[in-house]
């Protein structure tokens, strides 16, 4: 059996310890509606002030290990479809698909904009507009991934770089989608939340500069009728 290489090691740790943490119930069944109330209120707070409700702690990857994901992937691809190798020493499918996600997720937890950007576009390739789309990646990450990657992870890796992104409308989508095919799944949960947050602030934000833009242009018109009127009287 051929031994995993350091950069399969290191990334299927990162991923394992990412999905390993407790899962926890997205919804609760019933509350109290002072605890609602009272929630509402935090997320007020939160958008205006733009604080956290949590830490997302999401593992990032750095340039050399993603570089070392990117090259282990053209190995093993190689020696998949190197006819003079001998069997035993010819990667499986299985391998290849294995190096595919350990690539495919270093990516997507890039701190690199141009890496986060690669990640997405090969998890959505080929991918269909209106409402097959998402039937249409995952039926393409299947044969692409096999038991290397579930559908909730396809759109979980979506969700987490398009917030690196900062495009947080798509990474919301994406976390949806992944809460879809696991409502309990905390990490997707919270970046759909964090996410909603960052949109917020956005629109406060430019709600905030357009009032602004608008008491300009009110002072400034207040201001000529002023000086129009003190002319006349003279």
């Amino acid at each position: 059996m051929r031994r995993a290489s350091a950069g399969e090691s290191r990334a299927r740790r990162a991923a394992a310890n990412e999905s390993s943490t407790a899962i926890a119930p997205h919804y609760a069944a019933r509350r109290p509606p002072m605890d609602f109330l009272r929630d509402v209120a935090n997320t007020v707070e939160r958008a205006v002030t733009g604080a956290s409700p949590r830490a997302l702690d999401l593992p990032q990857c750095d340039v050399a290990f993603v570089s070392e994901t990117i090259a282990e992937y053209g190995r093993i691809l190689a020696r998949s479809k190197d006819v003079v190798v001998r069997d035993a020493d010819r990667a499986t499918d299985a391998e290849v698909r294995r190096a595919r996600f350990n690539m495919v997720w270093a990516l997507c937890h890039s701190g690199v904009e141009d890496q986060l950007r690669r990640g997405t576009q090969m998890l959505e390739r080929g991918a269909s507009n209106g409402a097959n789309a998402e039937t249409t990646l995952e039926a393409r990450w299947r044969v692409e991934f096999g038991d290397a990657m579930e559908v909730r992870d396809g759109h979980y890796l979506r969700s987490v770089a398009y917030y690196g992104m900062r495009d947080y409308e798509r990474a919301r989508e994406a976390a949806f989608a992944a809460l879809k095919c696991d409502p309990e799944c905390r990490q997707a949960a919270a970046l759909r939340e964090a996410s909603e947050e960052a949109l917020a602030r956005d629109g406060l934000v430019g709600a905030g500069a357009i009032a602004a833009a608008g008491l300009a242009i009110l002072g400034a018109t207040a201001a000529i009728a002023a000086n129009s009127a003190g002319g006349s009287r003279r």
